[in-house]
């Protein structure tokens, strides 16, 4: 019996290409026509920074805001420190004033995430109207960590909120960390 090493190399070679190509073109048979990949997804645009102890993450102007309107910022903190401490103040020469959220304790350890529902921490008595695609100075004051000022960007509110302050019903929810149960093996 003759081998002839030439033939299998090259068919061994066609089959593999002939399986590559047939298992790419399937695959792309499953994704259809209301595939995750071609809905269409917004891209809000945050700032993030850091005094003391305080870390702020997805910081945000929940835009458009009138001129004389109040705007409010949509954000989470996270206290990195054994102590607790407490946003007191919340500034921009865009407004007259802020009001620190109604929930403002950062337990230690713990953070707080705030969105446009009426408990995030407002700017009030705005100098100017904010439109989408404007970033403006926002100063943050906390009790213990100091003081951090950011350039925040304005960008629409998140799907089911609204740009607009109003009373807060609830108590915003402090995050957790949730033990998994998954395994990497």
């Amino acid at each position: 019996m003759s081998h002839r090493p030439g033939v299998r190399t090259a068919t061994a070679l066609l089959v593999a290409a002939t399986s590559l190509i047939g298992t790419a073109a399937l695959s792309a048979c499953a994704a259809g026509s209301d595939a995750l990949t071609s809905q269409a997804r917004t891209t809000t645009n945050t700032v993030s920074g850091a005094v003391g102890t305080i870390a702020l993450r997805n910081v945000y102007v929940a835009g458009p805001a009138a001129r004389g309107g109040d705007a409010q910022v949509v954000s989470a903190f996270f206290n990195g420190g054994a102590q607790e401490d407490q946003i007191i103040q919340v500034s921009s020469d865009a407004a007259n004033g802020g009001a620190a959220p109604a929930s403002s304790v950062l337990k230690p350890g713990g953070g707080v995430i705030y969105i446009a529902n009426g408990s995030a921490p407002t700017l009030t008595g705005l100098n100017r109207e904010l439109l989408v695609g404007q970033a403006i100075p926002v100063t943050f004051t906390f009790a213990k960590a100091g003081s951090v000022t950011l350039n925040v960007p304005v960008e629409p509110a998140a799907p089911g909120a609204s740009a607009q302050a109003t009373a807060a019903t609830s108590a915003t929810p402090t995050p957790r960390a949730v033990a998994s149960t998954d395994r990497a093996h």
